[in-house]
């Protein structure tokens, strides 16, 4: 027969261990990290498709809260704020003092990957309307697309992703 003080220990003990353990999983070291560029919106949520909620200078220390697959960091600013920022956008160490090429102005990482995008939203190029045309492909619809992408935004755009299982909802295979 199995003692009833003994086990009754057995399982205090098995639950303080859990107890333990789940907390020091929980345990997040934070890191600290430097604004690289001249300025850097932070967004509300990891895409340029989001407004930003704040904006901090070259050199500023955010505190990192979390990290995406594709490459964007959840940041809380100085000014009390959290948002998200291209991970490229932060350093280490805060940026160097200015060289040679200071004052130039230098798109960012983020930017420049949605430089596309941007494009796209003023309507077709040159290019696109000639393949478009090619294809038999009706510009005035091409170009409600287009006004239909500008309106969706942010929050609508994730909800839209997971929905449909695209873009970052895409499921891993």
């Amino acid at each position: 027969m199995k003692n009833p003080r003994k086990s009754a220990r057995k399982r205090v003990c098995a639950a303080l261990l859990s107890a333990v353990v789940c907390s020091t999983a929980a345990v997040v070291v934070a890191e600290d990290l430097y604004v690289q560029p001249n300025r850097l919106d932070v967004r509300e949520g990891p895409g340029l498709l989001f407004d930003p909620v704040d904006s901090v200078t070259k050199s500023t220390k955010v505190t990192v809260l979390e990290r995406t697959d594709d490459g964007w960091i959840k940041i809380h600013t100085p000014a009390g704020k959290e948002g998200y920022v291209f991970q490229k956008e932060l350093a280490a160490k805060p940026p160097a003092a200015p060289g040679p090429f200071a004052g130039l102005n230098v798109t960012s990482d983020a930017e420049a990957s949605q430089m596309g995008t941007a494009a796209a939203s003023k309507g077709l190029e040159p290019e696109a309307e000639t393949y478009a045309k090619n294809k038999s492909y009706s510009k005035v619809n091409l170009d409600k697309v287009i006004a239909m992408n500008k309106a969706v935004k942010g929050k609508e755009w994730m909800q839209f992703c997971k929905d449909g299982q695209v873009g970052p909802s895409k499921p891993k295979q």
